[in-house]
């Protein structure tokens, strides 16, 4: 059974050296690969990508499989992106474990799937994997995962909560920071000088001191024939050494002010790079429907975008697996027709599951609030 790509949050900064001939895609090394589950962790895992683009630079940081051309095998695709990496953070909510398909089946158990793929292909090449567990959801035993994924459950977790966000994913920094390089690309380009500026110009007192020491000495001598030659090449050395010293103070003090120039032009620069980078993601996250911290999809039925409480989505989902305990078949509207106290949740059009009305009310407060709660585009 094969598996559809959808472009997720994060596009893959790639690059192509001037040598580099045949696949049109070119991975740079030690990087690290956000592997996560669009339907479980969409909202943690974009706000994990802006906090590690902000700390390691976003051509360090990218999430899962987001540009495979058509035609294109996705099996080799992550195999290669996978191989790229130094580190893959598997980002695990509660539903990671247990979250099915349109068929009703265990995504996980489906060999195509793609997190599953992400992940074990990073095992299987002995790729650093951090699990790190989000929603207050708990790491999976060895049992209950395929045997290709089993080795995930024996490798150390990382916790990220909601209320301590910030110093949770400091510690994941810490974690991180032997597995990326120093310097980043941007701290290493050349800025050009500001338009107007001029380089110090070299003071001229040294070559005047030279010619008159120089014809100093040649009347001397002059006067003097006999006098040996050592008298003039050791003036002409001092005059050098003088020279030599003024010269170097000359650069020395061009340097002290140019330097921090240069530095505060890269770091504004490093700077607008990285919000560009954020503001790119957020408006990705919008146009996905993705849901503002605290919220998730309420997935009523398949599609189902509507962002609402995490109690919500599980009321929802308890709701469809009692649909038909709560129907009446052979009433007035036939098979949809509900038992006494109940009535159809009308959470979108022909929504004739059955639940109490306080059900109904809830998802019409929904529906109403749905855009409201979606990730805002960027001001």
């Amino acid at each position: 059974m094969g598996s559809t790509l959808r472009p997720r949050i994060g596009i893959i900064n790639v690059s192509r050296p001037a040598n580099h001939k045949g696949s049109k895609k070119y991975l740079p090394m030690r990087t690290i690969f956000i592997s996560y589950r669009r339907d479980d962790t969409e909202g943690q895992a974009g706000r994990l990508f802006q906090d590690l683009s902000e700390t390691f630079g976003s051509d360090l940081v990218f999430m899962d499989v987001a540009d495979i051309d058509p035609g294109i095998d996705f099996r080799r695709a992550i195999e290669k992106q996978t191989a790229s990496c130094r580190v893959l953070l598997a980002l695990i909510g509660r539903d990671w474990l247990t979250i099915s398909n349109a068929d009703g089946k265990r995504r996980l158990d489906d060999p195509n799937d793609v997190v599953r793929f992400e992940t074990s292909s990073a095992l299987r090449r002995d790729i650093l994997v951090i699990p790190v567990l989000v929603q207050g959801a708990r790491m999976p035993r060895a049992e209950e995962l395929p045997d290709d994924l089993k080795d995930l459950a024996y490798r150390n977790a990382v916790e990220i909560t909601h209320a301590r966000w910030d110093s949770d994913v400091q510690l994941l920094i810490k974690a991180l920071r032997p597995y990326v390089p120093v310097a980043t690309k941007a701290a290493t380009k050349s800025v050009p000088s500001p338009a107007g500026a001029t380089a110090p110009r070299r003071k001229r007192g040294v070559p005047f001191l030279a010619v008159v020491t120089l014809l100093a000495l040649g009347g001397w001598m002059a006067y003097d024939p006999k006098q040996s030659y050592r008298q003039l090449a050791a003036g002409i050395a001092a005059v050098q050494k003088v020279a030599m010293e003024r010269s170097s103070a000359t650069r020395t003090e061009g340097a002290r002010s140019v330097t921090p120039d240069r530095a505060e032009r890269s770091a504004d620069r490093l700077s607008a790079e990285r919000a560009a980078d954020a503001r790119a993601a957020q408006i990705r996250q919008h146009r996905d429907g993705a849901c503002m911290q605290g919220f998730v999809w309420r997935e009523a039925r398949g599609g189902d975008k509507v962002c609402v409480s995490p109690e919500v989505r599980t009321q929802t989902a308890r709701e469809n697996r009692l649909a038909d305990a709560n129907q009446q078949p052979g009433g007035a509207y036939g098979a949809n027709t509900c038992k006494a106290g109940f009535v159809w949740r009308e959470a979108f059009a022909n929504d004739f599951v059955c639940v109490p009305p306080a059900s109904r009310i809830q998802a019409a407060a929904d529906n109403a609030s749905a855009p409201h709660r979606v990730v805002p585009l960027p001001r």
